[in-house]
């Protein structure tokens, strides 16, 4: 069984870019072995600067949208020159775009580059320099991955909606969360996947409002009352801890200094604020869902989409 690891090397991630196609950038553990981490750190470069190009967001964690390059070396000639021999390295770099959890082969890509340089390190760091990210056959595998992606999507939201439904019934929330998430905002089902979310939030924080609670607590006991609003404002009106969440927000009310209130008066008016609590709401489920995505291996098994 092939053991997979993401590149930690990778460019940093944020809430902000879920919504968006996101495509995880990962070398498998044979090819961490084989080279040096700069060889690897540029690469991922490379190939995030083009994906930003496109609004698609490299991610340093598997969700479920990966972009796997694969160096193979074909050869290493040294050429003898004046003053000291030259390495002349011909490699091919190999690029898919894979649905890890449906084991969906969406696109590859096999580009043969050459390097030269005084040692092979150097000559195989010059071929990867001569990949061009206006090279029309680089931009096309991208494009098709983009829309078979996308068309993925639209043909499989109902089915993706049912499981995160199935997930949440039997208790897995922050996978049913991650999964409502990966849907991309070009999907014509993203505002319903968006909504379920929102439902299925509520009911993960009814069943873990007691943690909240404690949580809450203890950061008052530390006079962090910021922490501690921010853990009781993702409390539900419905929950059945609701009235000891507004209990304690009126026990920090209390215990705030002067100079803290206007700051309190600004936070407890957008905790009333919809908009606001929607918007915190969503924060917090991407939040969830990053997380998750993080704590995820892959599978190893694969179907190709023609």
């Amino acid at each position: 069984m092939s053991f997979l690891l993401f590149n930690i090397l990778g460019f940093a991630q944020n809430q902000n870019d879920i919504g968006k196609i996101q495509l995880a950038i990962f070398f498998n553990i044979d090819q961490q072995n084989k080279f040096e981490p700069e060889i690897l750190e540029k690469i991922e470069g490379k190939l995030s600067q083009l994906l930003s190009n496109y609004a698609i967001a490299s991610t340093s964690y598997n969700n479920g949208l990966l972009l796997e390059p694969n160096i193979i070396i074909n050869g290493n000639d040294i050429v003898e020159g004046g003053m000291q021999n030259i390495n002349v390295t011909n490699i091919t770099l190999q690029l898919k775009i894979k649905q890890d959890q449906s084991n969906v082969l969406f696109t590859s890509f096999s580009k043969t580059l050459k390097g030269t340089g005084r040692t092979q390190e150097l000559a195989l760091n010059n071929a990867i320099n001569s990949l061009s990210p206006s090279d029309p056959l680089l931009i096309n595998f991208i494009n098709s991955g983009t829309e078979k992606i996308l068309k993925y999507y639209e043909e499989n939201c109902t089915q993706i909606i049912n499981k995160s439904s199935t997930l949440e019934k039997s208790g897995n929330y922050e996978e049913s969360l991650a999964l409502l998430l990966s849907i991309p905002e070009s999907a014509s089902c993203y505002k319903t996947a968006q909504n379920k979310s929102l439902s299925t939030y509520k009911n993960f924080q009814k069943m873990n409002c007691t943690a909240l609670i404690m949580q809450a607590k203890i950061s008052i006991a530390e006079k962090d009352f910021n922490s501690a609003f921010t853990i009781l404002s993702d409390i539900e009106n419905t929950s059945p801890c609701s009235s000891e969440s507004i209990s304690l927000i009126k026990n920090i009310e209390a215990k705030i200094s002067a100079e803290d209130k206007k700051q309190w008066d600004l936070q407890l008016k957008m905790y009333n604020d919809a908009v606001s609590l929607e918007k915190n709401r969503i924060n917090a489920i991407k939040e969830i869902a990053v997380a998750f995505y993080k704590s995820q291996k892959r599978t190893n098994n694969l179907i190709i989409v023609r």
